[in-house]
């Protein structure tokens, strides 16, 4: 096992042992959010108030065509905030678009949920609820925040980037804006339009998609875009 990976496996069990306790949290930590929706809606009113950084660990980054990340990432960027995300290795064989949305993006050893937001709080994985949700809490200060940032410290230490040093994302932003068309099932002509392009460059944006996504088909491509083909179960 590696630091990154023992810090993190000590942070979820004293996570555990303080969400599940009868009394309230310890001071400098409380529940942000339960269920994936209400997650994300609580990740992007945080976004809004960020001012200098939030880096991420993230197991699994799967490709979702309507994730609010797509929105919230260039919104950051923009504003100046450094963005920073760790995966685990196999995110790369079943999101091949992961480097084209998150070229920043580094693999090393993940087990679990946590971004580290201006160095001064940090949004940390809880334990699902009896119902099956997934749960977030925000840390402030204390003991959990100390750990918190242990754990982005190590992971960062024994990452690598994703992408190899000169190497450049295999999509472009419009074939990306393409991308999401497709697997959200427009057609051509639906994506020419809705992006002010004309069919043809559409057309030639998804026989890049294809060949990125190792497909021979439209169908396939999509498949594999979401994780769903061939590569993510070998």
């Amino acid at each position: 096992m590696s630091e990154a990976e023992r810090r993190a496996v000590e942070l979820r069990a004293v996570m555990d042992a303080n969400a599940r306790q009868s009394q309230q949290p310890p001071k400098g930590l409380e529940l942000l959010a339960v269920g994936q929706g209400e997650v994300m809606s609580s990740l992007a009113r945080l976004e809004r108030t960020t001012r200098h950084s939030a880096w991420s660990i993230l197991p699994r980054l799967t490709f979702d065509p309507e994730d609010l990340g797509y929105e919230l990432n260039p919104r950051s960027r923009k504003r100046g905030v450094e963005l920073r995300t760790i995966t685990q290795p196999r995110t790369l064989r079943f999101n091949p678009l992961l480097t084209s949305f998150i070229p920043w993006a580094r693999i090393g050893p993940v087990v679990m949920r946590l971004i580290v937001i201006d160095e001064r709080s940090a949004v940390v994985e809880g334990p699902v609820t009896g119902e099956g949700d997934t749960t977030a809490w925000l840390a402030t200060g204390g003991e959990i925040l100390a750990r918190a940032l242990d754990v982005w410290s190590a992971s960062w230490a024994e990452s690598r980037p994703a992408l190899a040093p000169g190497e450049s994302p295999p999509l472009n932003e419009r074939q990306l804006d393409v991308a999401r068309g497709v697997c959200l099932g427009r057609t051509d002509a639906t994506i020419a339009r809705q992006l002010g392009i004309s069919q043809r460059t559409v057309a030639r944006d998804v026989a890049a998609i294809l060949e990125v996504t190792q497909a021979g088909s439209r169908a396939e491509a999509v498949l594999n875009m979401l994780g769903r083909g061939r590569q993510s179960r070998t």
